[in-house]
């Protein structure tokens, strides 16, 4: 090219030139190409098929065939051939497609859109005065502050916002906003407020554990609520008040926990059953290890009597503990010793009915042919409130003590009965197992006594 100008490599006619007119249409086509620029699209890479006369494109980073090391540059379809024009720092170009004005910075083409505040420089306010600009999506904008809505942001606050709402939508899949502080010490909070005086706080605050204060006047705070990151327990520091209910809930799950206001009791769902938490009725001494604990109601009673077993007999009766309670051993006591007799405890859990469900353990043989207490080794953890069914079973006859009859509860069903029924009595071959789980039979309810069993605290 004969010497181009400075600033927009424009030929120039030289002193007696021959066909200067080539020279004067190629300035001519060139600033045609380059002065009030509008370009199509910035984000091709290969050039369209069919261009019309005059068409421009920002080249795309990794432009290929005829734009192959144009990256960036600007494509001008003149005269049927591509022109490349290589901008200069401060050319200004309209893109068509994203409506959006770029300037090149002298490595990248940049969005213009905004306007300055009256603050300090940085400072962008979006004001909805009716003005619309557009920005690129892929580019990154970095500023000192930004007021939304009318709202002006200040060196704390600078991102401030003036809006009936905010919308946080997912790009993908998942929405996740992050507040990070430096140091376990500091706050990473959301804080709610009235009038700008703050009325509850949450979040990790002066600590690392998830935290809930209120304020009934911005400056006293009270802990409501602390979840421990170690643990996941949560604690409520001023307590937990329960709104009452008028009715039990109509389907409680394990684990819900309410006031009924009608019956005035305390209520928990617990192994589908709804109880009623209260003090105890019954005294108990909470056991040490090494205790035996006796297997009855802790009401009403005389000495323990006996019950001659017989061959393939099987009992059951209920038990519930009233404390939490690990036991080691099972035991019986043999007031009178049979040559060849043996026993074996079994315990079972209860379905939300109360009757016998799933076996927890059964001890092997225990030798009934010399008198005395029998101790079969066990690893059991027995729960307060929770009925459990405790079962002997006999090869032969042998003479176990009893608990007496008023010591164990009375076990309802089938037809009316002027004898108390007390265990549930079936007949299963003593060299096999206890059943994995009982099978209810209302048949097997009996009026016999409860074989006596003691459990041993670990």
């Amino acid at each position: 090219m004969p010497n181009p100008t400075s600033n927009l490599a424009l030929p120039q006619i030289l002193s007696a030139q021959a066909q200067k007119h080539v020279t004067h249409n190629d300035a001519l086509r060139l600033l045609d190409g380059m002065v009030q620029i509008g370009v199509l699209s910035r984000v091709l890479t290969a050039p369209p098929g069919s261009p019309a006369e005059g068409d421009r494109y920002i080249v795309a980073s990794g432009a290929t065939g005829l734009w192959a090391g144009w990256d960036l540059n600007v494509a001008f379809w003149t005269d049927g051939a591509w022109l490349r024009l290589v901008p200069r720092r401060g050319w200004v170009a309209w893109s068509v497609a994203d409506a959006a004005l770029y300037v090149w910075n002298g490595t990248a083409w940049t969005p213009i859109g905004g306007g300055m505040s009256d603050g300090d420089k940085g400072d962008i306010v979006v004001s909805g005065g009716g003005s619309v600009w557009t920005l690129d999506p892929a580019a990154n904008i970095v500023v000192n502050r930004v007021g939304v809505g009318g709202a002006t942001p200040d060196a704390t606050n600078r991102l401030s916002v003036n809006s009936p709402a905010v919308l946080l939508n997912n790009a993908g899949a998942s929405m996740r906003a992050t507040i990070n502080k430096a140091a376990a010490a500091d706050d990473a909070a959301l804080a709610w407020q009235t009038g700008f005086s703050t009325r509850a706080l949450e979040g990790l605050l002066g600590t690392d554990n998830w935290q809930i204060k209120v304020s009934p006047d911005g400056s006293t705070f009270y802990d409501a609520m602390i979840a421990d990151r170690n643990s996941g327990r949560v604690r409520f520091p001023v307590g937990v008040a329960l709104d009452p209910l008028a009715a039990d809930p109509g389907t409680p799950l394990d684990g819900w926990l309410w006031f009924n206001s009608a019956s005035g009791q305390m209520r928990a769902r617990l192994g589908g059953i709804t109880r009623s938490l209260a003090d105890e009725d019954i005294p108990w001494l909470s056991p040490i290890a090494g205790d035996f604990l006796l297997t009855t109601t802790g009401a009403g009673g005389a000495a323990p009597g006996t019950l001659a077993g017989a061959a393939n007999q099987f009992d059951l009766f209920p038990f519930s503990p009233r404390a939490d309670v690990t036991v080691d051993r099972l035991g019986i006591n043999v007031p009178a010793a049979l040559a060849s007799a043996l026993a074996k405890i079994a315990v079972y859990t209860s379905d939300a009915n109360g009757r016998p469900d799933q076996r927890l353990t059964e001890t092997g043989d225990l030798d009934c042919s010399t008198t005395g207490t029998k101790l079969a080794t066990v690893s059991l953890t027995l729960r307060r409130g929770t009925v459990y069914w405790i079962g002997v079973r006999h090869n032969s006859t042998a003479t176990l003590s009893a608990w007496d009859a008023t010591a164990t509860p009375d076990i309802n069903g089938g037809a009316i009965a002027t004898t108390a029924r007390k265990v549930l009595r079936r007949t299963l071959t003593y060299a096999s197992a206890a059943p994995a789980s009982w099978a209810f039979v209302s048949s097997e309810i009996n009026a016999g006594p409860a074989t006596a069993v003691w459990l041993r605290a670990a």
